[in-house]
């Protein structure tokens, strides 16, 4: 039995290298997960699937895994400390921009509360001009 799940990794290595090679990332993408499904401690599989995963949370995975089998993957701790350098910035980004936004909101508050006191003077400014004017003109 171990034997044959060592001869069906092998194959599922290769036919999704040929998959990759070939343009078909998709068939590589299957091959490769269940290759690592016969031998998920198998860095290669874990190495391989960084070639074909899109998501930036997928390959933060992947490259989690292969520091799990091996420590001293140097190149996989400097592409996980680059990613997790990209979302430690837009985490900062997405929060400066949530403060901006508040900012924005307050002083829009600010300006409709000063637009409708204005308005309100202006409005009651008029009514006072009206009055004195009626009592100028139709006065005694």
């Amino acid at each position: 039995m171990l034997m044959n799940a060592s001869i069906d990794f092998e194959r599922l290595m290769r036919e999704g290298r040929l998959a990759l090679d070939q343009g078909d990332r998709d068939l590589a993408h299957e091959l490769w997960r269940e290759a690592a499904l016969l031998d998920p401690y198998n860095e290669q599989v874990w190495l391989a699937l960084l070639d074909v995963l899109e998501s930036l949370e997928d390959r933060r995975v992947c490259l989690q895994n292969i520091l799990e089998i091996n420590p001293l993957n140097t190149q996989a701790r400097r592409m996980l400390r680059a990613y997790e350098a990209r979302q430690q910035r837009r985490f900062r980004l997405k929060q400066e921009r949530q403060s901006q936004l508040a900012v924005l909101k307050k002083q829009r508050r600010s300006l409709m509360t000063r637009a409708l006191l204005l308005g309100l003077l202006l409005g009651l400014s008029g009514i006072f001009f009206a009055v004195v004017l009626s009592i100028l003109i139709y006065g005694t």
